[in-house]
């Protein structure tokens, strides 16, 4: 366990500036917001508010704090999924770049503690703090507009909760895929990694089209395993709370389907090959 906490540490100590881009631009959010205000203040303007509760279908008040939690929430999601994505490169070949990836591989610890730290650091780090960052902006958006329009803060954090697991479940897969191409690749890793893909998605176009196949596109496999989708129909909002529960009955059966099982299983072979690509890398 010390060791563990001790590679953690080290990782953190290298690696923090890049980790902490998702509370970096949440900050300038949140100051640019605030400079806003201020400059609305000094022109006599203050902040005017156009959102009128009457003027708003019984219902869709909740829909509009639902989505706009939710959308809050993606925003962030992708400004972490970049970051865990740079994080996989710089933690795996960091080292080599700095020229002190022996000193770092000679340390008496299992290499399999070495690289469990450095994806939990990439995985979990980055979805824990995506998940902090997302849910303050969650009750700071749940609280404004309860205050405004009246809403109910419930379906505010029942949108940010249903996206932050979406999107945790999308940083995990192509974090462990840039892990893979970072383990296979020293130099340029991301830009390998993705003429790596368009290289099989040409040759798969090829066949297809000269042997008449049908190999599935490999390039819409992997954007739909990345890809976010919470449907629902606005206009059943004007029905009632009722129909806006069943939105979100709707959403939790597309978060705990057959895709996101999927997303964790080849989430698990990545790191798995990744980490035996770096292994195997660094003995020869």
């Amino acid at each position: 366990m010390k060791q563990c906490k001790a590679l953690l540490r080290k990782e953190w100590n290298t690696h923090k500036a890049g980790f902490l881009m998702p509370l970096w631009f949440t900050g300038g959010v949140y100051v640019t917001a605030l400079l806003g205000w201020i400059i609305s203040l000094i022109k006599g303007s203050g902040i005017v508010y156009q959102i009128q509760t009457g003027e708003i279908p019984f219902g869709m008040e909740n829909l509009l704090l639902y989505t706009g939690s939710a959308g809050a929430a993606a925003l962030l999601g992708f400004v972490s999924l970049v970051t865990a994505i740079s994080l996989s490169d710089s933690l795996i070949n960091g080292g080599f770049k700095r020229r002190c990836e022996i000193l770092h591989l000679s340390q008496p610890v299992a290499f399999s503690k070495i690289a469990i730290t450095k994806y939990l650091f990439i995985c979990a780090g980055t979805i824990l703090l995506y998940g902090a960052l997302s849910l303050v902006n969650s009750l700071v958006i749940s609280l404004g507009t309860g205050y405004l329009i009246h809403t109910q803060t419930y379906y505010g954090l029942v949108g940010w909760l249903q996206i932050w697991i979406l999107m945790s479940l999308s940083i995990l897969f192509m974090a462990s895929l840039f892990w893979f191409f970072a383990g296979l690749f020293k130099r340029k890793s991301f830009f390998m990694g993705i003429l790596t893909i368009m290289a099989i998605q040409a040759v798969i176009s090829i066949l297809n089209y000269t042997a008449g196949w049908h190999i599935p596109s490999l390039a819409s496999y992997l954007a739909e395993l990345v890809a976010v989708n919470v449907s629902f129909d606005p206009e059943s909002a004007n029905l009632g709370i009722q129909n806006i529960n069943l939105v979100i009955q709707q959403a939790w059966q597309n978060i705990f389907s057959w895709n996101s099982l999927l997303k964790v299983i080849y989430s698990a072979v990545l790191f798995i090959g990744g980490a035996w690509l770096y292994k195997r890398r660094e003995l020869t």
